[in-house]
């Protein structure tokens, strides 16, 4: 055959490469259909891995931002507020949902549940943790649930439920101390000072660290106080004095033993222990002490200088314990003014608002005894006051009997009487007084309705001393 002068010679490689390319074209389907299987299940591996990666990186994201959180939490408290605990709601909630069946899911359902209460959504938080507890009973956050629970539950005031859910995790070994510490601030709350003594003294005697042994000594102490048990309360105090470092500390500390001594009566123990005492704070208990001593000069003039030169809150509560001094004393101007400085300083604090309250009442006090038309009127009203108000039923008596005696006339006097019959039978639990003054009321006012009101209540003949059954 005559080859064309311009055709190229074919080479050896070129032979090979054609009888490649005839080979794929002449394979056989079973044999293309097993490596495109192989590239199918290349393909979904691939896939797998793509998913698995997403899946594990959203899983460390949220664990990466709920330790980080946690950073900011002192006490089981997050004292600032933090984006982490957003984020890790955010991831954990991406994993429930799009991974179901994950055996994170658990996992994810803790971190949410203590995001949620760290941000003080206490609601939120049960839902999480009740459905651990509910329906993961094999998991390793069983007793972290547990315990969250509990605090959650004592956030809200719910006592009862967080008693409950803190004993059972009491039963771990991680959570024993914490859980027992918590029922502790529990039954603070919730004035079971008998449960407290009892776990705090079990709590005590398993050796705990300094930190938690004060802040169990700090409840004990205050639990024995609020139930007049002064010796124990002194006790606890003490110790806690002793493992105690920091100055301002150990001054609150120092003030609680104070006080207990002034609650005891023990005023020279007291007054000893205040001794040298500069402090505003010592000052007032020492004040504190004045009256009871009555020496009430000089307390007013502790009173008057601790109020001018401490804090808005204290000065409030200074200004309103020499306000009630004068209020004793019947000095109502002065009452009044040292009434409205406490308002003045703290008009929105405790003292703030019941020194409010007194002031305006004195001032309907001082309105009433200055009244020159309807004087029998204002002296009942007055009377009233001092019942109602001040709570101070001796001298209600007193404001009582002057409208009987100064009025007898008026429409008023009847109901004075009967008013003075009420508090010597029901208050003062004072039969003969009572009796005596029904008798009175009937002679002096028979046909009034009080007098009939009173009828009932003397007995059927003057030998019988007892109260009729009516």
């Amino acid at each position: 055959m005559t080859r064309n002068k311009f055709q190229v010679p074919r080479t050896k490689l070129q032979e090979k490469g054609k009888r490649v390319r005839y080979s794929i074209c002449n394979l056989d389907l079973g044999s293309w259909l097993l490596d495109f299987g192989s590239w199918i299940l290349v393909l979904g591996v691939w896939c797998l891995l793509v998913v698995n990666c997403a899946y594990f990186n959203t899983f460390h994201n949220a664990q990466n931002y709920f330790r980080q959180g946690k950073k900011l939490v002192i006490h089981d408290t997050l004292k600032t507020d933090s984006e982490f605990f957003d984020k890790t709601i955010e991831k954990t909630t991406a994993v429930i949902i799009k991974y179901p069946n994950s055996r994170y899911v658990d996992d994810a359902l803790f971190m949410m549940g203590a995001s949620y209460y760290y941000k003080g959504d206490y609601r939120r938080a049960l839902e999480k943790l009740d459905f651990i507890v509910l329906n993961y009973p094999a998991s390793k956050f069983q007793d972290d649930a547990l315990y969250y629970k509990g605090l959650a539950h004592y956030q809200q005031k719910k006592f009862g439920a967080a008693i409950i859910a803190l004993m059972q995790a009491r039963e771990s070994k991680q959570y024993r101390v914490k859980a027992i510490i918590a029922l502790c601030y529990v039954y603070f709350k919730d004035h079971n000072y008998l449960s407290l003594t009892e776990v705090a003294a079990e709590l005590i005697k398993e050796g705990i660290d300094k930190r938690e042994k004060r802040w169990v000594l700090d409840l004990l102490g205050e639990a024995q106080f609020k139930q007049a048990f002064y010796e124990d309360a002194l006790v606890s105090f003490r110790e806690l004095l002793s493992i105690t470092r920091l100055k301002e500390d150990r001054r609150k500390i120092t003030l609680k033993i104070a006080e207990i001594y002034l609650e005891m009566g023990d005023y020279d123990r007291c007054q000893k222990f205040l001794e040298g005492q500069a402090d505003l704070e010592f000052k007032s208990i020492l004040a504190d002490l004045n009256v009871k001593l009555g020496d009430i000069m000089k307390a007013k003039e502790l009173y008057f200088d601790i109020a001018i030169n401490s804090s808005f809150d204290f000065s409030a509560e200074t200004f309103y314990k020499l306000a009630e001094l004068y209020k004793t004393d019947d000095s109502l101007e002065q009452a009044i003014a040292y009434y409205d400085s406490s308002v003045g300083r703290a008009p929105m604090s405790e003292y703030g608002v019941k020194a409010k309250k007194m002031g305006d009442i004195l001032r309907k006090v001082d309105i009433f005894s200055k009244e020159t038309e309807a004087i029998d009127r204002a002296q009942f009203l007055l009377a009233e006051i001092y019942f109602v108000d001040f709570g101070d039923p001796e001298r209600a008596m007193t404001e009582y009997a002057k409208v009987c005696t100064d009025f007898p006339q008026s429409e008023w006097a009847a109901k004075a009487k009967y008013a003075q019959f009420w508090i010597s039978k029901d208050i003062f639990k004072n039969d003969s007084l009572a009796q005596s003054l029904a008798r009175d009321l009937l002679d002096s006012y028979p046909n009034s309705e009080y007098a009939k009101m009173v009828s009932v209540f003397l007995p059927p003949d003057e030998d019988n001393k007892g109260w009729s059954e009516e």
